[in-house]
């Protein structure tokens, strides 16, 4: 008898200092201990796509190149740039005009070495989630698949916006539009495609 107390006290005490050495959930309410479990499955779910990505073979400049359409809801493609780099994989510029308003992409292979950086953005993209208040101009939304990064200028009269997000499973993708709304980056970016 002795000992099944002595066995249930080293189990309570075992799961006190196991709780209690996980500062994420420990003293939080559920809701805080459910996002946290999220969360780590979501970064679960980027190191397993991170794996998958190092395997394929990075896009060459001359095929990067032409995957951007020549013209996106009126924008129409101004300048296309890709480069290929052993250290951080392929990668790509682009710009978009329509009138006074342009969108400029910068865009990462996330195949091969690129998978690094793509992962890393959307680890931030995780964290960033868990600090973010309502009315912030930065939100992380959920978006073609993951959570992401819109932004706006903290000036609004300079119309600048930002949306950062992840392209057909492979693709790390910057936009950042000028006298753009976000509206209508988003109406451009779901038209866009690699």
């Amino acid at each position: 008898m002795k000992l099944s107390y002595l066995g249930t006290g080293i189990l309570g005490l075992a799961l006190t200092f196991t709780l209690g050495s996980n500062s994420a959930l420990a003293n939080q309410p559920l809701e805080k201990a459910i996002e946290y479990v999220k969360n780590d499955s979501d970064s679960v779910k980027v190191e397993n796509l991170a794996k998958e990505l190092k395997k394929l073979k990075p896009v060459n400049a001359n095929d990067f190149k032409s995957k951007f359409k020549k013209e996106i809801n009126g924008f129409k493609l101004t300048e296309v740039a890709a480069f290929e780099d052993k250290e951080t994989g392929s990668y790509a510029t682009a710009n978009y005009a329509k009138g006074s308003q342009n969108v400029y992409l910068m865009v990462t292979d996330g195949a091969g070495a690129g998978a690094e950086q793509v992962k890393g953005s959307l680890l931030n993209y995780l964290e960033l989630k868990a600090i973010e208040e309502p009315g912030d101009k930065t939100n992380i939304k959920n978006y073609k698949g993951w959570l992401v990064y819109f932004d706006h200028s903290m000036y609004e009269s300079d119309k600048m916006t930002s949306i950062q997000y992840l392209e057909g499973n492979r693709y790390g993708v910057v936009a950042s539009g000028n006298n753009i709304s976000l509206e209508e980056l988003k109406s451009l970016l779901d038209n866009f495609s690699l």
